[in-house]
């Protein structure tokens, strides 16, 4: 089980796998839109595939993901991470949900 307290920015130090990720959201509407908090501010996110052992997001205004998108990729040992603006890779410790949003942190 992954545990973030978002109140304080404290996470545990296991990062998500593709297969928590799975088994978490399981059951959850499929379309349901993903993005990430990143600096305090809430943005959607795009996938934009494999890299080695990383499943790769990036933020992106003109396109969001949904969850369908992601839970059809494999392998489920993939580390999920989001990539910035600024190309700098964030990994993904959980989600919340806000507004019917996965808003991964």
């Amino acid at each position: 089980m992954i545990s973030c307290d978002w109140s304080s920015d404290v996470c545990s130090s296991d990062l998500m796998l593709l297969a928590d990720f799975k088994a978490a959201t399981s059951g959850m509407p499929t379309n349901r839109l993903l993005a990430v908090r990143l600096d305090d501010q809430v943005q959607p996110v795009r996938l934009l595939g494999r890299d080695g052992d990383l499943l790769v997001m990036t933020t992106d205004v003109a396109y969001q993901a949904e969850l369908a998108e992601v839970i059809m990729q494999t392998p489920d040992s993939l580390q999920i991470v989001v990539r910035d603006d600024d190309f700098t890779l964030h990994p993904v410790y959980g989600y919340r949900i806000v507004d019917d949003a996965l808003v991964l942190g």
